[in-house]
């Protein structure tokens, strides 16, 4: 029995001595890096605890608040640095307070263990927070608050501004140019017109086209030569410049006469207006023969007064300029 007891005595004092060195080994502690500041400036506190390195520990919850007079502004990452067989845990905190007063910080408690569960907190020493509130001379009379300075506009500021007026501006006319050519009846988008082909290359296409329909064999004489004659009055409307379409056979015969010094191609076409005015009031029956030549004296006509190579690249050049088209 005896034996028993100083068996657990000595486990006893074994137990205690280990937990006395580990304390010896251990530390909490709390900083602050200032312990007096005015009212609304900062302060650093570190928390932190020194224990063996192949202990575990249970680290404080720090809310935004420490208590009812000190604020919490920023927190840190928890860091942990090791020098031989001891680790330092630590953690910074950004503090700062809107009251006046001496403030006593609250104190934080550390668990570490191995084997067994040890406890050690903050609470020596307390620490405590003065905190001052600036001297105001009243002996001196308040001076009129000055209003901040207003800084000038930079150009980086202002060309979004401008830019966006002038896309405003650009949109409100491309709206009003669209109604008034709506409102007109006039087409938002004009194609470029095509260059005009030569006025014989035209002429000389539509009598072949007239000659192959074989027209007056189908006894259609009165459609036959005012065909004709309309195939005449439009070449000699762009290659004389003459109103053709609205004249008599009469007045074209003067104008051309005016216009054309050749003889022989005037009576051709003489001969052709003057045969298609007597179908045309049923005054003359004409033959096969005179059907033929008429279409040949146009043929003629036409290959004898067409431009030469340089007046039809003039030509072209100015229906290009005039937009006119066939």
């Amino acid at each position: 029995m005896i034996k028993r007891t100083i068996t657990y005595l000595i486990f006893i004092l074994a137990f205690t001595a280990g937990k006395l060195l580990v304390a010896q080994n251990a530390q909490a502690f709390a900083l602050l890096d200032t312990n007096a500041i005015m009212i609304g400036d900062q302060a650093q506190l570190e928390l932190g605890l020194r224990i063996p390195r192949d202990f575990s520990f249970s680290w404080p919850l720090i809310g935004d608040t420490l208590n009812k007079n000190i604020e919490v502004i920023s927190r840190g990452e928890v860091d942990t640095m090791f020098s031989g067989t001891q680790m330092t845990i630590s953690q910074k905190f950004i503090i700062t307070s809107f009251d006046s007063g001496y403030f006593e910080l609250p104190s934080y408690t550390f668990k570490f263990a191995k084997d067994s569960s040890i406890v050690f907190d903050t609470k020596s020493p307390l620490l405590h927070l003065n905190v001052f509130t600036p001297e105001v001379d009243t002996s001196r009379a308040f001076k009129q608050i000055v209003m901040p300075y207003k800084e000038p506009y930079t150009f980086m500021e202002i060309l979004p501004w401008a830019l966006g007026a002038l896309l405003i501006v650009a949109l409100i006319v491309v709206i009003i140019w669209f109604l008034i050519r709506r409102k007109n009846n006039r087409p938002i988008f004009v194609a470029k017109p095509k260059p005009l082909r030569p006025a014989e290359v035209v002429a000389l296409e539509k009598l072949d086209e007239l000659r192959l329909a074989k027209v007056w064999q189908q006894g259609k004489i009165k459609e036959y030569h005012s065909r004709l004659t309309d195939i005449m009055r439009e070449y000699i409307d762009r290659r004389f410049n003459i109103d053709a379409v609205e004249m008599t056979s009469d007045e074209i015969a003067g104008e051309i006469e005016k216009a054309l010094d050749n003889d022989e191609a005037r009576n051709k076409l003489n001969a052709v207006f003057q045969l298609s005015d007597l179908v045309k009031f049923a005054k003359a029956q004409p033959t096969a023969l005179e059907n033929d030549l008429s279409i040949s004296h146009c043929i003629d006509f036409v290959n004898e007064t067409k431009y030469t190579k340089q007046e039809a690249d003039n030509e072209i050049g100015m229906n290009e300029e005039g937009g006119s088209h066939v």
